[in-house]
């Protein structure tokens, strides 16, 4: 199960430097030196520098022509991070936002530079309207992979092996950073190749991810004191009131011994003495076991992600014409503590739909449709951060404040990743908008469904809708544990655009 977590805030950042430079090209070479030191001391290679300083030099070329018209009186500030183990380039400009028109004659070429492919392992895009724009390009540092360690009989091994016996003592807690090697050990040894969570698999990622406090773990320890289990909360920024469940690990021997709901009820324990309202997953729809495993345990379904994960994620050196169809997960939440949570605006589209769901997870505020939007009432320009998650060929835009320009925002962001070939593309609406409910209508028009419904994510009650870009997807392919869930998945497909 792959984690949707985004974080995309500097909540985590260790700052490295910061650098404010005048918008003239003659100082490129500083800016571009000024990184390439730093990447040095982080151990980034001299091939991996140098096409971040690629990227470096295409956005700042790019602000002072088109953000700033060419004038070499502005300033442009940049800023290299760390955030868990990987290296942050940011650079912000108060420069003209976007002119979409620009864009669509392609005299703007902002936007594809930033999508470059092979440049970083991330890309996120900011726009902050007047407060101008703010990108990142983020490259994952050097490190160990537990993979060129083992060999893979040491997987076929493990897994071939008796069951453990049923009466074996076995704790959970939470784990410390010095049981990581144990961990990503023990998910080759029992899912070799195919674990879907590939940062899993390097001990520094999961490690940084620890100390950062953006990934709280805990294991299960048989009567050796081996990690049999793993379950992890992952949370996206300082103030995030849910947080999401995920990055699970069940060694085969102990299939069967109940680890999953253990290590969840553990979870959910923690959450409650730690301030968490809520608990979201992803769960796969290959099979309906691990949804049932959330439901017994107070989970509901708020949505399902059609084709959300590759259906080769998990396997290397696959060939095109074996790769399966991509696979889609269940959305479950889970109410944790009683929280007073803030109007929600949606459309009369999915009154019915949102509604069942609140009443559900025991929903306490209102649900006001509000299809209806002057948009005189708003500025002229919106918030909206771009993620492009390569590994899982996904692109996220969130909505962080409406303009009058957000649909032409969203549209040519739509359009312009389309032509990347990103299969499925995602919007998160803020519900506590009054304007969300003409929006998200308006983002129907263009192609967009129902995702889920996801309360206190990382804007708020978040509304998530959907896009797929030429991928077939089968309802018979997927499996529901629950007649709510299959009363919501057959929503979806009929919100679905034919």
């Amino acid at each position: 199960m792959a984690s949707q977590t985004i974080v995309s805030t500097e909540d985590h950042d260790e700052i490295i430097a910061k650098l404010t430079i005048l918008s003239d090209k003659r100082y490129l070479r500083t800016v571009t030196d000024m990184v390439t030191d730093i990447s040095k001391t982080q151990d980034l290679n001299q091939r991996d520098a140098k096409k971040l300083d690629q990227v470096i030099e295409d956005i700042f070329t790019t602000v002072v022509d088109d953000g700033y018209g060419g004038d070499n009186t502005k300033e442009i500030y940049i800023i290299v991070s760390k955030r868990a183990h990987s290296l942050v380039v940011a650079i912000e400009d108060k420069g003209l936002p976007f002119d979409y028109e620009k864009l669509e004659r392609g005299e703007d070429k902002r936007f594809t530079k930033y999508l470059a492919k092979g440049y970083a392992d991330h890309v996120y895009f900011k726009s902050l309207g007047k407060k101008g724009n703010r990108t990142e390009i983020i490259k994952d540092l050097p490190a160990q992979d537990i993979r060129n360690e083992m060999n893979l009989s040491e997987h076929e091994e493990h897994v071939a092996q008796d069951k453990a016996p049923i009466e074996e003592d076995l704790e959970v807690k939470m784990m410390g950073i010095d049981d990581v090697k144990k961990l990503v050990r023990i998910v080759y040894k029992c899912y070799g190749y195919t674990y879907a969570n590939e940062f899993m698999y390097y001990p520094e990622q999961v490690e940084a991810r620890i100390k950062s406090g953006m990934m709280k773990s805990f294991a299960t320890y048989n009567s050796d004191k081996d990690i049999v289990g793993h379950l992890a909360l992952s949370l996206d920024g300082v103030d995030a009131k849910s947080a999401e469940s995920g990055v699970a690990v069940v060694d085969p021997r102990y299939r069967g011994h109940g680890l999953f709901k253990k290590m969840k009820r553990y979870q959910m324990d923690y959450a409650k003495s730690n301030n968490i309202v809520g608990i979201y997953s992803e769960a796969v729809t290959v099979h309906p076991y691990s949804q049932k495993g959330g439901i017994e345990l107070g989970a509901c379904e708020v949505g399902f992600l059609l084709g959300y994960s590759p259906g080769d994620v998990s396997f290397q050196d696959i060939s095109d014409k074996e790769k399966p169809r991509r696979q889609s997960v269940a959305i479950l939440y889970t109410p944790i503590k009683e929280y007073n949570f803030s109007n929600l605006f949606i459309p009369t589209t999915y009154e019915e739909l949102i509604g069942k769901i609140c009443n559900k997870i025991n929903f306490n505020g209102a649900v006001i449709v509000s299809d209806g939007y002057d948009l005189s009432n708003i500025n002229s320009n919106g918030q909206i951060n771009l993620f492009v998650r390569p590994d899982h060929n996904q692109a996220f835009l969130i909505v962080n404040k409406y303009g009058q320009n957000t649909i032409d925002q969203i549209h040519y962001n739509l359009r312009q990743l389309c032509l990347q070939r990103i299969d499925c593309i995602y919007i998160d609406l803020p519900l506590n908008n009054p304007a969300t409910g003409y929006f998200s209508n308006k983002f129907k028009e263009l192609g967009f469904f129902y995702g889920a419904f996801i309360p206190q994510l990382r804007i708020g009650d978040t509304l998530r809708l959907q896009y797929l870009n030429n991928v077939e997807i089968l309802r018979d392919d997927i499996k529901v544990a629950s007649d709510f869930g299959e009363n919501l998945l057959d929503n979806i497909f009929e919100d679905m655009p034919k």
